[in-house]
């Protein structure tokens, strides 16, 4: 065991969160050893606001269930608790520990992928078992203290990306870790070693290896990077597009004009969220499928009737929404954003009689139709076009909430 490096906190108390410490102290107080861990103290580290504080303790998930009379034990094989606090929940975990293994006996090729990570360790086991030395960070809000078992405040310092022991082995173990190393590339401005590069490029086929839920999850957090056109970059530089999405793999790579206007969306996705838009499931859907939704509309290739094209979205994402087990809901909100996109900016190719029947006005109570808008919104930033278009569209949903009923 150990000795951590310990360092005050660099921000004043006042940036965490009022009701994760409380979580915290109540464990402390009863006996246990509790940390704020991972993301939020990185992100706290880098001066932006933290989306969740996640908490990780040495109490056991019934020893934590029965402190807290405001929270659900989750999960299966490792059971973690979600504890209410006020209106926010807190997700609390026990430290884990993997079974000690000697790196440099392994080969990579030997390394079995982790599918059961379920044995519990100490706050230090809990920090080595971690995928990057910047995210095994642990805050204590009580002393007021980082604890750093694995460098990874200097590493963050001098914006350094770099794997907890051999990369080779902790991306054969866990073949994600390598889609989370171009998130935190691409979001965060962390630089890679030459180790954790190299291990990717030789270990990118084993992401067809993971399961496919974990896989779309981090797609799904890479689209809201805010350099979505730099992670496909990255995708395509490693060949784990197929792995990733193999739905559009083929379609990308039939001609060049397909690749460019995928790429044009994902700008347009990016200046998006620039611009402060969000992106959630349904969202990041109709842009991975939209611009070959939108060429099976197009009149040289099928003249698809405004009816027949509600059909056109669902079999394209279908075969996705099985694979990465995907709420229904989702697709269907996907595909009637791309549906309403003929009617939000008809083609030239369609009569004024079919313009007249594909009127979206119908469609602006309902839930899914302010997510078509922003969709609107990435295609026209996409195609260079001015965004009066999405504006009027806006002003008319606003004016229709604000009739009497």
């Amino acid at each position: 065991m150990t000795a951590p490096v310990l360092t005050p906190l660099p921000f004043p108390v006042r940036r965490l969160n009022r009701r994760a410490v409380s979580v915290v102290r109540r464990l402390q107080t009863r006996g246990f050893e509790a940390y704020l861990v991972g993301g939020c103290v990185r992100d706290l580290l880098l001066g932006s606001n933290p989306k969740d504080f996640d908490i990780a303790t040495s109490a056991r998930p019934h020893q934590v269930r029965r402190l807290f009379r405001r929270s659900r034990l989750i999960g299966r094989r490792f059971r973690i608790v979600h504890v209410l606090e006020g209106p926010e929940m807190f997700e609390v975990s026990t430290f884990r520990g993997n079974p000690p293994t000697d790196e440099d006996d392994l080969d990579p090729a030997d390394v079995e992928m982790i599918r059961h990570d379920n044995q519990y360790g100490t706050a230090e086991e809990d920090a080595f078992r971690r995928d990057f030395t910047v995210n095994a960070l642990f805050l204590d809000p009580v002393e007021r203290v980082i604890v750093d078992w694995v460098g990874g405040l200097p590493d963050l310092e001098q914006d350094r990306l770099r794997s907890i022991g051999d990369p080779a082995i902790r991306f054969a173990e866990d073949p994600v870790r390598m889609l989370r190393l171009i998130k935190f590339m691409r979001r965060l401005g962390l630089q890679p070693g030459q180790a954790e590069i190299d291990a990717s490029k030789e270990l990118a086929g084993r992401v067809g290896d993971a399961a496919p839920a974990r896989v779309a999850e981090e797609l799904f957090r890479l689209m809201a990077t805010g350099d979505m056109h730099g992670v496909m970059h990255d995708l395509e530089g490693l060949h784990i597009v197929p792995m990733v999405m193999p739905e559009i793999h083929a379609w990308l790579n039939a001609k060049e004009e397909h690749r460019l206007a995928f790429h044009a969306r994902l700008r347009g996705l990016d200046d998006f969220i620039e611009e402060g838009g969000e992106v959630n499931y349904d969202l990041s859907l109709a842009v991975l499928f939209g611009v070959r939704a939108e060429q099976e509309y197009n009149p040289e290739t099928r003249q698809l009737p405004i009816r027949e094209t509600a059909q056109v979205a669902p079999g394209l994402i279908g075969p996705f929404q099985q694979r990465a087990r995907l709420p229904r809901q989702q697709v269907a909100w996907a595909a009637r954003m791309l549906q309403a996109q003929l009617a939000l900016d008809p083609p030239d190719y369609l009569s004024e009689r079919r313009r007249r029947r594909a009127s979206p006005q119908r469609w602006i109570g309902d839930a899914w139709f302010p997510r078509a808008l922003d969709y609107l919104e990435i295609r026209l930033r996409a195609e260079g076009r001015s965004l009066d278009l999405v504006k009027d569209w806006r002003e008319r949903a606003l004016s229709k909430a604000e009739e009497p009923r």
